[in-house]
């Protein structure tokens, strides 16, 4: 049955789209480095274009959830494409991300599970719920001037 499944085309596949490095998360000076740091290890691999299958991600039917939950965390917020979004949306993500870490929805727990590096500890907490109110202090100052 394994290897049967194995030729079933997926109903959902990894991609890797092309957006440019100079859009990312990674390239924003506004975002602070423990906020990128805390992202990178537990958020970019289904939050971004440059997921990291592992060999297990490469086998019917974990491939195809795998994919999915890519799918839907790029659609929920792409980090590779930071850059294309308005500052009101970042500050409505950012928030967002604070409360899904704070309340255990994300990382998911099957996730952290596979990768423990993704438990956010209070100290990662503490700098991604900062991170929004940092986004609007920064507004207002724009908006001052």
């Amino acid at each position: 049955m394994v290897l049967v499944i194995q030729v079933v085309p997926a109903p959902y596949r990894v991609e890797t789209t092309g957006a440019g490095a100079s859009q990312s998360l990674e390239a924003d000076p506004s975002v602070p480095e423990p906020v990128k740091a805390v992202l990178r290890r537990a958020c970019m691999d289904c939050h971004s274009d440059r997921t990291q299958v592992p060999w297990y991600g490469r086998v019917a039917p974990v491939s195809w959830m795998l994919a999915r939950d890519v799918e839907k965390g790029r659609g929920a917020m792409n980090l590779s494409r930071w850059g294309e979004v308005q500052p009101a949306m970042r500050m409505a993500l950012a928030a967002i991300a604070c409360e899904d870490v704070r309340s255990g929805r994300m990382p998911p727990p099957a996730y952290v599970m596979m990768h423990r590096e993704a438990r956010p500890t209070p100290r990662d907490i503490e700098a991604l719920c900062k991170w929004p109110e940092e986004l609007m202090a920064s507004a207002r100052l724009r908006r001052a001037h």
